[in-house]
């Protein structure tokens, strides 16, 4: 939500004073779903590989436009670009955005890039300030890992199905 709200902060503050705001700019649609596509394929603690090509034809825009969402991305911290070649990008993703729960140590994958630790502000795009970074401490990281061990070592199983029908299943992973 974080860079979601990020980017339409900064689209709508880029704005010249009076001039009328267009509905929506393709990377305002795009910005989230792209961080969906690249956190289901989260597999431990590695990278994650980001065909352009496939994922531009995916998310039904130009690949030039998904090129540059990357970039925006890894310009404010919540990616980190680990290589790209052939129109295929290896990328790591900040553990405020995702992380995978008892294979990926928060603290230790903040710490290989250096990650800002980002939040979105309970007011959302209300706040005078949507989204907070607070740049890379090491300290901190310790801190939101110890306020959310309980989260990070043993999360909360839900069941797939009908909601309905089936309850959320409590016990640890």
């Amino acid at each position: 939500m974080a860079a979601d709200h990020q980017y339409v902060y900064e689209q709508k503050t880029a704005q010249q004073p009076g001039s009328k705001r267009r509905r929506h700019s393709t990377g305002e649609e795009s910005v989230l779903r792209l961080l969906i596509i690249l956190v289901t394929k989260l597999q431990g603690d590695a990278p994650v590989v980001l065909d352009y090509a496939a994922e531009a034809e995916n998310l039904e825009i130009d690949e030039t436009v998904l090129r540059r969402l990357v970039q925006w991305l890894v310009e404010r911290g919540y990616l980190a670009l680990d290589g790209q070649v052939d129109g295929v990008a290896r990328l790591w993703i900040n553990p405020a955005v995702a992380f995978l729960p008892r294979t990926t140590d928060p603290r230790v994958a903040a710490a290989r890039h250096r990650f800002p630790y980002i939040r979105a502000d309970e007011k959302g795009l209300a706040a005078k300030q949507p989204v907070h970074v607070s740049e890379y401490d090491e300290q901190g990281w310790e801190s939101v890992y110890q306020l959310n061990v309980e989260q990070f070592e043993n999360p909360v199983r839900f069941s797939l199905g009908c909601p309905l029908h089936h309850k959320a299943d409590l016990r640890p992973l």
